[in-house]
């Protein structure tokens, strides 16, 4: 079974608060877009194993594939194994998600795979225990989330346009953004810039959008790269760009293709990670 798990970029992102269980309150808008990991799954005589063509992630224990499947597998109460191989397209420690969406796709897949009949709920309460961000992944349409991320609302995305995505020799722990996010001084504009966010892009592309993302200051501020991307992508006025979830990847938003693959031709020349890619409805594909 080939299963393709799409990438995320957020198009606002407000940390609120700390909470008292050790999380962050937040609220987010989710857009899923055509940048894709494959991830192909095989019946075992018995186990987890997970295998993949990046070697700076772990594809032991730990990886969110083999919790995934594991935790399918007990709930289906199979004695059967699954092996799992994972062809990267999405680069790690950028805020696109590329774990959470291939742990979203192993949690259908396997569900699929050995005819487990688990619901969605059932489904997003394991999603939920693995992490904020993989319940939008089971999801799998543009969503408002708040709580952690996994309390979604599904809302009207970005309906076309050409997204540029640019990452720099630099990876950012989600752990990390949090431990240096200074909410005394990253305050967001709060609700209104979401919802004026939401209508603009029903208004595509005929309005500049404004957006939000509490870690952009920090982020800059230590990782001079991210700041001279965010600078780059403003000077050519597209009509939306922000850095995704902590990242270290940012985004670009222009109503034409030929712009985009402009700015993206100029940008990997000079050794930045760029695609151009689109909105999609649909996260998880089954092949």
């Amino acid at each position: 079974m080939k299963v393709l798990a799409a990438a995320k970029i957020n198009l606002y992102l407000d940390v609120i608060r700390r909470r008292e269980d050790g999380f962050y309150e937040i609220e987010t808008f989710y857009q899923p877009v055509s940048l894709w990991d494959e991830l192909t799954f095989r019946e075992a005589p018995s186990g987890v194993t997970v295998e993949g063509d990046d070697a700076s992630i772990p594809w032991n224990e730990d990886n969110l594939c083999h919790k995934a499947a594991s935790l399918v597998l007990a709930r289906c109460g199979r004695g059967a194994g699954v092996s799992i191989r994972v062809v990267k397209g999405i680069p790690p420690g950028a805020g696109l998600g590329g774990g959470s969406s291939d742990a979203a796709a192993t949690l259908l897949a396997v569900n699929k795979l050995f005819q487990c009949g688990l619901t969605d709920n059932e489904l997003g309460e394991l999603a939920a225990s693995l992490g904020s961000d993989v319940p939008f992944f089971i999801l799998g349409r543009p969503a408002i989330g708040r709580g952690r991320g996994e309390l979604l609302e599904e809302a009207p995305g970005l309906r076309r346009g050409w997204i540029l995505i640019i990452k720099p020799d630099v990876t950012i722990s989600t752990r990390w953004a949090y431990q240096n996010l200074n909410l005394v001084l990253t305050r967001g504009a709060g609700t209104a810039t979401l919802a004026a966010l939401l209508e603009g892009l029903q208004r595509f592309p005929n309005i500049r959008l404004e957006t939000y993302n509490s870690f952009e200051a920090g982020v800059s501020d230590r990782f001079p790269s991210v700041s001279g991307i965010l600078a780059a992508l403003k000077a050519e006025k597209p009509v939306l760009s922000s850095l995704s979830g902590s990242g270290s990847a940012c985004f670009a938003i222009f109503s034409k293709e030929s712009e985009a693959r402009e700015v993206s031709k100029r940008l990997n020349s000079e050794g930045f990670f760029t695609r151009v890619v689109q909105p999609v409805d649909t996260a998880i594909r089954f092949a």
